[in-house]
C-alpha cells in the first residue's frame, strides 16, 4: 500500500493539494478498485473535488469524487486494457473494431464469458459458450458471418437457444 510520505506543502507544490471543505467527504487512504486515494487537489470538475490517486500499476491520475464514490473509476485505464486483451482485442485500430459486426462479436463473447456483462445470466450463466474458433479469432467469425449472408443491422441467432454460439447452431 502506498504510504503518504509527503508533507502538505510538498503535496501542494507537486499536485495542487488542498485542504478539504468542511462538508466534503474525506476519501484519503481509501482503495477503490485498483486506485488508492492519496489526497484532494485544488482542481474541481462538475462542482466536485478532484482527487490524486495512485493505481496499483504505479500511475498517478486525477479522479472526481463522484467517480470514486460511485466506483465508476477503478483504475488508470490499465484494467480496461487488460480486459480488452483477454477479449482478444489488442488495438482499437485493428481487427475491424469500428465495424458493427465486430461489436456483435464482442458482445456475444462478453455475455457468455464475463459475469458482470449485461445478460450473462441468460447466456454464460446457463452454460452457453462461444466456440473456440470464433472466440479467439474475429476474422474467422467475420468470414463465417459474411459467408452466411450477414448484413449490417442483423444479429447472430442461435437455432437451438440452449446451444452454444458455433457455426452449426447459428444463422
Amino acid at each position: 500500500m502506498f504510504i503518504l510520505i509527503f508533507q502538505k506543502q510538498e503535496l501542494q507544490r507537486l499536485f495542487g493539494y488542498t485542504e478539504m471543505h468542511k462538508n466534503a467527504k474525506d476519501l484519503t487512504g481509501q482503495q477503490v478498485g485498483r486506485l488508492l486515494v492519496i489526497c484532494p487537489t485544488e482542481k474541481r470538475r462538475c462542482g466536485g473535488v478532484v482527487w490524486l490517486c495512485r493505481c496499483v500499476c504505479g500511475n498517478l491520475i486525477y479522479v472526481r469524487s463522484s467517480c470514486l464514490v460511485n466506483k465508476i473509476s477503478k483504475s488508470c485505464g490499465c484494467l480496461q486494457k487488460e480486459w480488452a486483451h483477454t477479449l482478444g482485442k489488442t488495438s482499437a485500430k485493428h481487427h475491424g473494431s469500428t465495424e458493427q459486426l465486430y461489436n456483435v462479436w464482442r458482445c456475444m463473447k462478453q455475455r457468455c464469458s464475463y459475469k458482470n456483462a449485461t445478460g450473462f445470466q441468460y447466456y454464460g450463466g446457463k452454460g452457453i459458450r462461444v466456440c473456440s474458433e470464433w472466440k479467439n479469432d474475429y476474422t474467422v467469425f467475420k468470414r463465417w458471418a459474411l459467408d452466411t449472408g450477414y448484413k449490417p443491422g442483423l444479429t447472430v441467432d442461435r437455432i437451438d437457444n440452449d446451444g452454444n454460439y458455433e457455426p452449426s447452431n447459428c444463422q
